[in-house]
């Protein structure tokens, strides 16, 4: 990650705590000039992360603004490491998993290299990609359009794929979660395919970093009730909880420790023995 991206994520995560930054301020934390804070203000801004004022800035983004995915994945990095984790334990062998395709649920499906007797189905062609090579792991990519800058696919023929389909458990992210709206996302299309998703499994399991507790996106894709297990890396507040324990939703906490797993090492010995069959 460059310099410039990191003071970026600084001043989101200040903006997302604050409501408000001031450019001076951010000059003198950052040990930058307030030109420079001026211009990373103005990128964040033609980003929709926040809307720029005389002398500063305050959080303002459309609930139907989704943030580029490669900005997302480096959001909260180490919280959906953590959850991505403790989401894997509840994954066994000989089971059939829908894996969404959201930033959390990239960095769950990265723990699932090690299993021999895996059936995957996933909108994602990042997570289909990570599978390549795993002659362990079956792996199911859901047809329709591509979203370019996701890469994920929507549309009719996705809902199709997954209407024929069912399973055991649904590993699902959202944008945003709050105890009036339940889960949402911030485009329909997402929203109706992990809707239906939810339908066709025992078992929905959230993986939610605390950064977007308390929100709200465009569109609704179900409620509190409608999941079993919230994952994420924070204790919830009050409200939150109190919801979700009334909606019968066991929550677990992962914790931000935790060892990313050698992808292209655990890929090496596999596409070898691949390509020996």
């Amino acid at each position: 990650m460059g310099v410039s991206e990191k003071r970026k994520l600084i001043i989101r995560d200040t903006i997302k705590n604050c409501g408000t930054v001031i450019v001076s301020e951010l000059a003198s934390k950052l040990e930058v000039s307030e030109m420079t804070v001026r211009r990373d203000l103005s990128e964040l801004e033609q980003e929709g992360f926040l809307k720029r004022t005389h002398g500063g800035a305050v959080r303002e983004v459309s609930r139907s603004y989704e943030p580029p995915f490669t900005v997302r994945t480096m959001v909260n990095l180490n919280a959906k490491a953590a959850i991505g984790a403790k989401a894997a334990s509840y994954v066994e062998e000989g089971d059939t998993i829908a894996v969404d395709s959201g930033t959390t649920a990239l960095e769950f499906a990265k723990h699932l290299q090690s299993f021999r007797h895996l059936t995957i189905v996933t909108p994602s062609i990042h997570i289909a990609s990570l599978f390549l090579f795993n002659p362990g792991v079956e792996t199911i990519l859901a047809g329709g359009v591509v979203r370019k800058t996701e890469g994920s696919l929507v549309g009719e023929i996705c809902r199709r794929t997954f209407e024929n389909l069912y399973f055991d458990k649904f590993f699902m992210s959202t944008a945003a979660m709050s105890p009036d709206a339940g889960f949402s996302e911030y485009i329909i299309d997402d929203a109706v395919i992990k809707k239906l998703i939810i339908s066709h499994s025992k078992k929905t399991i959230a993986l939610i970093d605390s950064g977007k507790f308390n929100r709200t996106a465009f569109s609704q894709v179900c409620g509190l009730a409608d999941v079993d297990i919230l994952i994420t890396e924070k204790d919830p507040d009050s409200k939150i909880k109190k919801s979700l324990l009334e909606s019968n939703v066991y929550i677990e906490i992962a914790t931000e420790k935790v060892q990313m797993p050698a992808i292209g090492a655990a890929l090496q010995p596999m596409q070898e023995n691949f390509i020996g069959e």
